[in-house]
């Protein structure tokens, strides 16, 4: 008999959308055939509140909860409200630090990987699960895809150019062509429009911005970069006054004089609202004497004084790793898309292992940078990262939660120039990983 559980939900149903309104003292009798029987519900309306009884001994009706359905804008006015709060969180924190984001209004522009329509048979409009990539790339290309759940008569295709508001509702996971489970953030949508489209503004007054404010605790460093020395900290939820930025936008400036990665700010200005910072520090060199023998990448020689070599472990920030590998190439792929670099790449892969009480991101403490040996610091490609970290078996990034005790296998990418010769990891615990002559390295997609 439990089959009549379903039947008396949809009675329930019916009988709501007969929008019939129910008084104290009203009973509503509810005819249900199943198999030849016909069963009554009796759904009673009291001061009490609603009872539901049967005339038969082999149903069991359980106790009835009000539901809140989801709240969805009523009008034109009420859903440009909520757009008009809607921010663009950068895709590494979206990810990394999600439930941080769940019930955040967010906005962004991206291109439709695919299109799904969902069956449903009781919705008045078209249910749609959408995966929209919301990082542009070099040459056309787009990465990082968001799941995007959409209800509304707008129909979109593949590679569509679109503005999306919607709100976090967490981690979706699904099964790839291939097998693979992938794990994408996933919005709800509020409204998605074609092309790259204003969020537009109500005619209300408008509140005065949120302080900008750090989303994580997070490092301040003496330039905008990890090969700069950290100089502070600042705790999560902590006000930054936030007073000029880089070129790129990426690294903002406090009042202070430090800078802090924007990623790692919630309600930073807009790149447009702040000046670029007049004077910003060179890029550090390594401290140690530099090394004056060459030998190769692969070298099994002893490191010169102040090194260690790929293959040795350090231990210190919290930390135990080592460098496990590096690769050159010229191109890095993601399934059968490629990313070219101006040079070639530098692929580092890192073995680390958590040693503190707490859970943490590599990069924190440890900060990873490439630097050559006239002391040139060269910045990780994010893309090309996220395509070498797939294509070497799926590693994790140096951003990637790390629970105490646990081990992770991390990789990031550097677009080096073809005649760079001997390249040295840099760490912010003062160690040096002497990764060879890259200019000798044979490239491994030749």
């Amino acid at each position: 008999m439990h089959r009549l559980f379903p039947a008396l939900i949809a009675a329930l149903v019916l009988l709501a959308a007969t929008q019939q309104t129910a008084l104290a003292g009203d009973d509503f009798l509810v005819p249900i055939d199943i198999g030849g029987k016909t069963y009554t519900l009796t759904v009673a309306v009291d001061s009490a509140g609603i009872s539901v009884t049967t005339d038969s001994k082999l149903v069991t009706v359980g106790q009835i909860h009000a539901v809140e359905p989801r709240a969805t804008p009523t009008d034109t006015a009420d859903l440009d409200a909520q757009k008009a709060t809607a921010v663009s969180v950068p895709y590494d924190d979206l990810f990394r630090n999600n439930e941080e984001h769940v019930g955040k209004k967010v906005r962004y522009i991206g291109a439709v990987v695919q299109v799904q329509e969902n069956p449903c048979m009781l919705c008045e409009e078209p249910s749609y699960t959408l995966r929209i990539a919301v990082t542009e790339g070099m040459d056309g290309l787009w990465d990082d895809p968001i799941w995007v759940d959409y209800t509304g008569t707008e129909r979109f295709l593949e590679d569509d150019i679109v503005t999306v508001w919607g709100v976090v509702e967490g981690l979706q996971q699904y099964t790839a062509v291939l097998g693979n489970q992938v794990t994408l953030p996933q919005i709800a949508a509020l409204d998605i429009q074609l092309g790259e489209v204003t969020t537009p503004q109500p005619e209300v007054t408008t509140p005065q911005p949120a302080a900008a404010t750090a989303n994580n605790n997070a490092n301040l460093r003496g330039g905008p970069g990890t090969g700069y020395a950290v100089v502070g900290a600042t705790q999560a939820g902590g006000v930054l006054a936030i007073t000029a930025r880089n070129n790129s936008g990426d690294w903002l400036q406090l009042a202070s004089g430090d800078w802090i990665a924007a990623f790692l700010v919630d309600n930073a200005p807009a790149n447009a609202d702040l000046p670029v910072a007049q004077e910003i520090p060179a890029p550090p060199t390594p401290a140690p004497t530099q090394p004056t023998t060459e030998t190769s990448a692969q070298s099994s020689s002893t490191a010169p004084s102040g090194f260690v070599q790929i293959g040795q472990e350090i231990e210190g920030g919290g930390w135990r790793f080592k460098v496990s590998a590096i690769h050159k190439r010229k191109a890095v792929y993601f399934y059968d898309e490629s990313h070219v670099a101006m040079g070639r790449y530098l692929i580092v892969v890192i073995d680390a292992t958590n040693l503190q009480s707490g859970t943490d991101y590599f990069d924190r403490s440890i900060a990873p940078w490439v630097t050559d040996e006239p002391g040139n610091v060269f910045n990780r490609a994010g893309t090309a990262s996220g395509y070498a970290r797939w294509q070497y078996g799926g590693l994790s990034s140096i951003y990637t939660d790390v629970n105490p005790g646990n081990f992770v296998r991390m990789a990031f990418a550097v677009d080096l120039p073809d005649d760079t010769g001997r390249v040295l990891l840099s760490t912010d615990i003062g160690q040096w990983i002497d990764l060879g002559n890259f200019s000798a390295m044979q490239s491994e997609d030749r």
